[in-house]
């Protein structure tokens, strides 16, 4: 139920969303980080001081948000650091992540892209199809060299053929999805080990649910990157976005009918709350947190929440895999990469990929992912002590086990890419929650969009 506590935690994490311009530095969460910012020391790369030098004008990074707030501010007093120290101007532009893709879209049309930025791995994977992002081959390889090489799951993603020979992001994390449940409630109802499949989700979720105060299945049905989560439990249901050449869309099928059944259920029957289908990003972790949700799915931001907000909702609390489908089990990992655009003009690429290497250093990192929300791409950071951390573990398995692979079991092309940043699995499904199309009018018009995606790449 709602108890104030929780209402107070809820407040709390609406004021994570303000822009970091904002937000004072304030301390450092509870995480395990420092408040103690890690020295940089400048580099002693001719090219790089010479860049330095030469380059006119404010260095604009992109970051992505992520919650809490403290590691926005470890990433950004990093940058400006390391801006300091080469002696030229900085600026850190915080990114809401469920925004970036049309942050950049309205950028690449205007010609105001920024010199850097952080991207998710489906929007790395169409800029550099549309030949919009610089290689980076040469940093990535020393990054991994420098941190005892990448998690090959992380390696095999970021250089698999499909980018087109090079590689276009250095890694920086990625987001892993781990099931919350709340074992108060599950005990209550009879409930003692985590569900193995999506059924026995089903059950547990619709036993703990006393709508309007609790819904048992927080699953985001909005056009946010939780949304898209809907597609990897799609695909576990045996649906498939398109053939097994990537040319074909797949959507109206049995298997698709099946899912959609399942999950526009849920929402019918309150199990999944009604607003969900306009959640954005912090949506699912303040229902959550209010004590307002029985499970949701999340990387890792909601444990350390609860760790300083709510330590009577984190003892409440545990933490499982994501639940098997009829046929398969899918666990996607999206990686975040920093990336440089083409537009970036040469001083400033030199500068960046040096940039890189610094916010790869461990002392940085072991402090940053503490209070980031990311699991750990480099073999180096397996040994931090936040990974220690129960929810936090779950991603380090995830890193070397490799979770499933970006778009898998279909074929991880640009096409797959857009069709994830147009949010189009959500999108189907709203179809029938808020438009009222039937379960087979909403198959076959997602059907139609979706092949005019893949059509833009099948030239």
């Amino acid at each position: 139920m709602f108890t104030k506590k929780r209402l107070v935690a809820t407040a709390t994490a609406l004021a994570m969303m303000i822009p970091l311009a904002a937000c004072s530095s304030g301390g450092l969460g509870s995480g395990g980080g420092s408040s103690a910012a890690p020295s940089i020391k400048r580099s002693a790369d001719p090219a790089v001081l010479k860049a330095a030098r030469d380059f006119k004008g404010t260095f604009t990074y992109w970051t992505g948000l992520t919650f809490p707030d403290a590691g926005n501010k470890i990433e950004e007093q990093r940058i400006e650091q390391w801006g300091k120290n080469l002696g030229i101007a900085v600026q850190v532009v915080a990114v809401n992540q469920n925004d970036t893709s049309q942050r950049v879209a309205a950028a690449l049309q205007s010609g105001a892209m920024p010199d850097a930025l952080t991207i998710g791995y489906d929007l790395a994977k169409v800029m550099a199809g549309n030949k919009q992002l610089a290689p980076v081959d040469d940093v990535f390889k020393s990054v991994g060299t420098d941190h005892g090489g990448w998690f090959d799951p992380i390696k095999k993603a970021t250089t698999d053929k499909s980018w087109g020979g090079d590689v276009y992001g250095v890694p920086l994390g990625f987001f892993g999805n781990v099931l919350f449940r709340r074992t108060d409630l599950l005990k209550a109802a009879g409930y003692t080990n985590p569900p193995t499949t999506w059924q026995q989700f089903t059950d547990q979720a619709t036993k703990v649910t006393s709508a309007p105060k609790v819904y048992g299945a927080g699953l985001s049905l909005g056009n946010v990157l939780d949304g898209n989560e809907m597609t990897a439990i799609m695909q576990s249901f045996g649906g498939r976005v398109a053939n097994n050449s990537g040319t074909t869309c797949t959507l109206d099928t049995p298997q698709v009918k099946k899912f959609l059944t399942w999950v526009t259920n849920l929402y019918k029957n309150k199990v999944i709350p009604p607003d969900s289908v306009t959640w954005n990003g912090a949506s699912d972790n303040n229902a959550y947190l209010a004590g307002g949700a029985g499970f949701i799915v999340n990387t890792g931001s909601v444990y350390l929440s609860m760790l300083t907000q709510d330590p009577q909702l984190l003892e409440d609390t545990a933490y499982s895999a994501l639940p098997a489908g009829p046929i398969m089990t899918v666990n996607p990992v999206d990686i975040r990469y920093r990336v440089i655009p083409t537009s970036t003009k040469s001083n400033a690429k030199i500068l960046a990929k040096d940039l890189f290497r610094v916010l790869s250093a461990d002392d940085y990192n072991k402090q940053y992912m503490a209070e980031a929300t990311y699991g750990p791409v480099l073999k180096s950071q397996a040994s931090y002590p936040i990974f220690e951390k129960t929810a936090y573990a779950a991603l380090l398995t995830i890193a070397k086990s490799g979770g499933t692979a970006p778009a898998y079991p279909d074929v991880a092309n640009i096409a797959f890419s857009d069709y994830q940043n147009s949010f189009s699995t959500p999108h189907m499904i709203q179809r029938v929650v808020t438009d009222g199309l039937s379960i087979d009018a909403a198959a076959a018009e997602a059907q139609a969009n979706c092949q005019k995606i893949y059509n833009k790449y099948n030239k």
